[in-house]
């Protein structure tokens, strides 16, 4: 059992309750020095009692629960305290088990331990963060699924599968003159373009995924006076920005979020992007030009009530090659825009005053941006996922193609397969090192 660690495990801020968590040898007993119970304390029962300072003076009433390992969160000896939800008495309760042989705990170090201590792999503990970050009811319910450990429930067969055929490889090379038996070339062939359709089928999910943790950026971009903002506000479905006559009205970038079909959707209402006039709306268009480099889909707004201009066409020059909507706004003034000229791009059309066509307007941006939700997908790997299963694929394929041209010996067919579930294995932590984990575990919060 390692160290005695200790940590608020709830938010900081005033609140009714506040809940102090400690973990690891002889915590129990630390409790004791300054937890004062009539009661003996057993495992996972609710003790009122005193907490005492460093000087037994009362600093706080409150409940303790004590967890015996290694049936606790993190696999050790487990005590938490619920107090008053004052910031001041939590900060001094964890400075009280600090005097008492505690020290503070690193961010996600207590979830670490679960891990170290095999209550959980490495993409559940990834879960319990987007769990506690998720932005909408849709990330939540994936992070719940990965929690409960449904990826690794797609990870280990393809892992199983690969270490299976590097048995019968392995057999092969040691008991090559005994009668055992061994895979046809076709049989290796099938068991590992068997295992790259699974990978395949997980890379599909890493685009949505990422959406659903992070958000599609959204840049809506234009010449002064088309109704971005206006559009702005009626995907927002509340006045964010502010709707004028007046040119230039937005001179920076404003940004929002909303929740659309479960997908966190980034809004960014840019300047008018034209010759800037004075120095602070030139900054404004310098902004709004990165945010067209960073923008996942680009919704490039046009005044269809009147002709196009040459700052249009300019504009569209600038954001043709992006991933592009062309919305065609004021639809209720009628339309004398010529679109032939944005052939081959999306065209919607829409009224942002009067909310005509938003809703086509969302569902094109989920199919631009790539958004595939479906209920018959239970997860959607994330970055890390990604790249490992990039690598490991990308192993199988060159192994494959080598295989399947000249006569591969044993021993460089292990080497090969071996790498490639070795990074199966680091998804779900059975292969990892320190580093690995400090990088996961730092973007934490300290207490989980």
């Amino acid at each position: 059992m390692r160290d005695p660690i200790v940590a608020v495990a709830t938010p900081f801020g005033e609140s009714a309750v506040g809940i102090v968590r400690l973990s690891g040898k002889g915590v129990l007993e630390i409790a004791r020095r300054f937890f004062k119970t009539k009661a003996e304390i057993k495992p996972r029962y609710a003790h009122y009692g005193t907490l005492l300072d460093e000087k037994g003076e009362p600093l706080d009433e409150g409940l303790l629960i004590y967890y015996k390992a290694p049936k606790s969160y993190t696999g050790e000896d487990m005590v938490e305290i619920s107090l008053h939800g004052n910031p001041l008495i939590l900060k001094r309760a964890v400075e009280v088990f600090i005097s008492g042989g505690c020290r503070l705990a690193e961010p996600g170090e207590f979830t670490k331990r679960a891990f170290l201590n095999g209550k959980m792999d490495l993409t559940q503990a990834e879960a319990v963060a987007e769990l506690i970050s998720a932005k909408t009811d849709l990330a939540r319910r994936v992070a719940l699924r990965q929690l409960k450990g449904e990826l690794s429930k797609h990870i280990k067969p393809l892992r199983e599968s690969l270490l299976q055929l590097l048995a019968y490889i392995e057999a092969d090379i040691e008991f090559s003159e005994e009668d055992i038996p061994t895979l046809t070339k076709e049989q290796v062939v099938s068991m590992v373009e068997e295992v790259i359709s699974g990978i395949d089928k997980l890379l599909r999910t890493a685009k949505t995924g990422k959406f659903i943790r992070e958000g599609v950026k959204l840049a809506i971009v234009g010449k002064p006076n088309v109704g971005k903002s206006s559009l702005f506000n009626a995907l927002l479905r509340e006045d964010r920005a502010i709707v004028t006559d007046i040119e230039g009205t937005t001179r920076d970038y404003i940004e929002e979020t909303v929740n659309l079909r479960g997908i966190p959707l980034v809004l960014v209402d840019t300047a008018g992007i034209r010759e800037a006039k004075d120095p602070v709306e030139r900054i404004g268009i310098e902004r709004t030009l990165k945010k067209i480099e960073e923008a996942d889909v680009i919704l490039f707004v046009l005044d269809g009530s009147k002709p196009l201009t040459e700052e249009d066409k300019r504009i569209y020059e600038q954001v043709r090659g992006k991933n592009l909507i062309v919305v065609v706004n004021k639809t209720d003034l009628g339309t004398v825009i010529p679109l032939e000229i944005f052939e081959g791009h999306s065209i919607i059309k829409v009224s942002a005053l009067k909310g005509e066509g938003i809703r086509n307007l969302e569902e094109e941006i989920l199919k631009r941006a790539g958004v595939l939700v479906e209920d018959g997908i239970n997860v959607y790997v994330s970055v890390r996922h990604e790249e490992l299963l990039k690598k490991a694929k990308g192993v199988l394929e060159r192994f494959l193609e080598r295989y399947r041209r000249e006569e591969v010996s044993p021993e460089i067919a292990m080497l090969d397969i071996r790498e490639a579930s070795d990074y199966l294995g680091e998804i779900v932590g059975e292969i990892t090192t320190e580093d690995i984990l400090s990088s996961i575990f730092s973007r934490f919060c300290i207490g989980k």
